[in-house]
């Protein structure tokens, strides 16, 4: 049977692939529900993948602090904006990060990037939130 961290890797390849992005990502979040880690990358670095941070840092902390989804053009700028070191993200010019919620709790974001500047339609907005349901699925029974 494969593994989890194989199935959530497949995930987010796949949705990536789906939406033609150079980056899809998934966060977890914490029991505590401070601390967002990364277990699933496909085009960062796979170095990073453990990587944790706050819920006050970066554009993906801020999705799971207002639990709206966020779209950003050369995030680099945003005010928000949190590098991870050895990531690579810093070639990335379009940000597009979901909550993960299910019944009102929140699992973790979801996030992808382009290295192109690009607004996200909201059909995209809608698959990457249909696709986030598929996650919860399996983040709920890894937990």
């Amino acid at each position: 049977m494969p593994s989890e961290s194989f199935y959530l890797s497949s995930i987010v390849k796949k949705l990536g692939d789906e939406l033609k992005v150079d980056v899809c990502s998934l966060y977890t979040l914490n029991h505590a529900g401070n601390q967002l880690r990364l277990v699933a990358t496909s085009g960062l670095s796979q170095s990073v993948l453990g990587v944790s941070m706050s819920v006050k840092q970066g554009l993906t902390g801020a999705v799971a602090r207002t639990r709206r989804s966020l779209s950003v053009k050369n995030p680099s700028t945003h005010p928000d904006y949190y590098h991870i070191q050895g990531s690579g993200e810093e070639k990335y010019q379009s940000y597009l990060g979901i909550p993960l919620i299910r019944n009102e709790i929140l699992f973790g974001v979801l996030v992808v990037q382009t290295v192109r500047p690009k607004m996200f339609f909201v059909s995209e907005i809608k698959m990457l939130h249909a696709a986030g349901y598929r996650v919860i699925d399996s983040i709920a029974q890894a937990a």
